[in-house]
């Protein structure tokens, strides 16, 4: 009778130990094996709206799926839990990186300019157009446009350097005034006149200035309330007609001259693109 006892009691025994270990829950963790992102790239706007990015741990069911989030550039744009704040133009990269194993994964984000306004103060000078569809160099997706010098560089100054040739400077369209600013002083070389006078000028911390051409004189006139600082006085372009003549304009009522002489003295306002 003992032993058959103590034979149930050592199989209450085992029976219940099996029943704690198996009711214990005890699990092997599931380890991280990478991380990814939903974007690669992403386009935002200095001061516009955030953006935000998902990451996926690895496996699934990993037991970790904890991630620490950092960007490149702070300056440009900022990241919490995924979402990105657009501070200033320029490219930052977010990291997203995993607790467990260190595995990163990255989006390259770029932060353009805020949308500025014709009179607005920027790049080193006064908004004095923007790009319009068909303009030269007109992108949908990133404004651009010109910028004029806060005041004029000369009241009165002559377009050549005292000797009448031809420079081949006769680009008219929006666009052209850089190439034909840097043709006049290719073929004129050293000098007091007009082209020269933007290309050595260095103000708000730029130094791509150039004398606009025809047509980027015009629009200089069109907004030059909003603008500001012109006087009711011929100006001149970069825009050569012949070789004594080139194109001015007068910015009392606006008519543009292709008969002005080189050796005028008219006023001059210099200008960058953006």
């Amino acid at each position: 009778m003992f032993k058959k006892k103590l034979f149930l009691w050592f199989c209450l025994t085992v029976i219940l130990g099996l029943f704690v270990l198996g009711g214990c829950g005890v699990t092997t963790p599931v380890a991280v094996t990478g991380v990814t992102l939903d974007q690669a790239v992403m386009t935002l706007t200095a001061g516009g709206a955030t953006g935000t990015l998902v990451a996926t741990v690895a496996p699934l069911d990993a037991t970790n799926q904890s991630v620490t989030w950092s960007s490149s550039v702070p300056a440009v744009a900022t990241v919490v839990n995924g979402v990105v704040t657009p501070l200033t133009a320029g490219t930052t990269t977010i990291i997203v990186a995993t607790v467990d194993g260190g595995f990163t994964a990255t989006c390259t984000v770029t932060v353009n300019p805020a949308p500025v306004a014709v009179g607005d103060s920027y790049g080193g000078g006064i908004v004095a157009y923007i790009l319009q569809g068909g303009d030269s160099g007109y992108d949908a997706n990133v404004q651009h446009g010109l910028i004029t010098a806060t005041d004029d560089q000369s009241t009165g100054i002559q377009w050549y350097n005292g000797s009448y040739v031809s420079t081949g400077a006769t680009g008219t369209a929006i666009g052209t005034g850089q190439a034909n600013t840097t043709v006049i002083v290719t073929i004129q070389g050293a000098g007091s006149y007009a082209a020269q006078l933007c290309n050595d000028l260095t103000e708000g911390g730029y130094n791509d200035w150039f004398l606009p051409s025809k047509d980027e004189l015009n629009k200089l006139y069109i907004n030059k309330v909003a603008i500001g600082g012109f006087a009711d006085y011929a100006y001149w372009s970069s825009s050569e007609y012949s070789t004594h003549t080139a194109w001015s304009q007068n910015f009392e009522t606006g008519p543009q001259y292709y008969l002005s002489s080189k050796s005028h003295t008219n006023r001059v306002r210099a200008i960058r693109a953006f």
